[in-house]
């Protein structure tokens, strides 16, 4: 039984005193509002309504039922408004997980805007490198860099992800620059903690694999970027990471005609899969786009 519309069928007979009138408000058939009305009291073991010819009067049971009833309707219409407004007005707690990294360079110094244009929308930003089970986390929302694994995670594509090899000014002033890849072994280089000493380097159709020397190893972007700021080596970053500094010549990049390939490592919004996808969700996704650009900013 479908306990709403025999609810809701019930209340439109009592009203009314009458099948037909409650069918006809209803559009359908008197006869579906009669097997609503047998299957409720079958279910509670008691009559709703004393009939006759002309006319439906409700019994005792009935009118205690017709009072639990209307209170539950009105309810669940409550509960139908105050849920369709959250994807009306975007609303409530909005909880992202973003890498560190790019969450101080390039969401944190927009956080201020999105949460004046969107003042009923909670943030809770969670930084983490680790990719996380965005349901089991209770995720709305999350920034991912590089490859997607087939996840069943909607996606979004915020921008392509591009590596430059960067050196500090004062580490260029007392080193010689590379004439190829492969005096690259030469110099001290700054690693993250999981990546090998090889890499790989692409320009046009030539490709060359070259062993760097880890001198330091950090788990962090920002202290691999500081690092090479300070003069301890050269390290490979992310472009979205080290424009700025290239910009205001704190790094250099050192072979800039070789490129590292990439594939189709990318920076991606993802969010769990649902049919309708909620409006703080779809918010602060177009907001972020919207300040990023196409191309993005820092490519500028």
């Amino acid at each position: 039984m479908d306990y709403f519309a025999a609810l809701t069928a019930f209340v439109e007979a009592a009203d009314g005193n009458n099948f037909s009138r409650a069918a006809e408000r209803l559009n359908i058939k008197a006869s579906t509002v009669s097997r609503y009305i047998k299957e409720l009291e079958q279910d509670l073991g008691i009559a709703l309504f004393n009939r006759s010819t002309r006319t439906l009067h409700l019994t005792e049971g009935g009118q205690t039922f017709l009072h639990h009833a209307r209170r539950v309707l009105a309810e669940l219409e409550q509960a139908r408004a105050a849920t369709s407004a959250l994807n009306q007005q975007p609303r409530g707690l909005l909880k992202v997980s973003v890498p560190p990294a790019f969450s101080r360079h390039h969401v944190l110094p927009w956080l201020g805007d999105f949460l004046q244009r969107y003042p009923d929308i909670r943030v809770e930003l969670v930084l983490d490198e680790a990719r996380v089970n965005l349901i089991d986390a209770g995720m709305d929302l999350a920034i991912r860099i590089g490859t997607l694994p087939d996840s069943g995670l909607k996606a979004r594509k915020i921008a392509d992800q591009q590596w430059v090899l960067c050196v500090g000014g004062d580490f260029a002033a007392r080193h010689v620059k590379p004439s190829g890849p492969d005096r690259l072994i030469d110099y001290p280089a700054i690693l993250a903690s999981a990546q090998g000493d090889e890499l790989m380097l692409r320009q046009g159709e030539r490709e060359r694999a070259v062993t760097l020397k880890g001198a330091l190893r950090l788990n962090d972007l920002d202290a691999q970027r500081l690092a090479a700021e300070q003069g301890l080596g050269m390290a490979l970053l992310p472009l979205w990471l080290a424009a700025e500094g290239l910009r205001a010549g704190r790094l250099q990049r050192w072979l800039p005609d070789w490129q590292v390939p990439a594939g189709e490592a990318a920076l991606w919004f993802v969010y769990p899969p649902k049919r309708i996808v909620s409006s703080k969700v779809r918010s602060f996704i177009d907001f972020m786009l919207e300040r990023i650009g196409t191309p993005p900013y820092w490519l500028s």
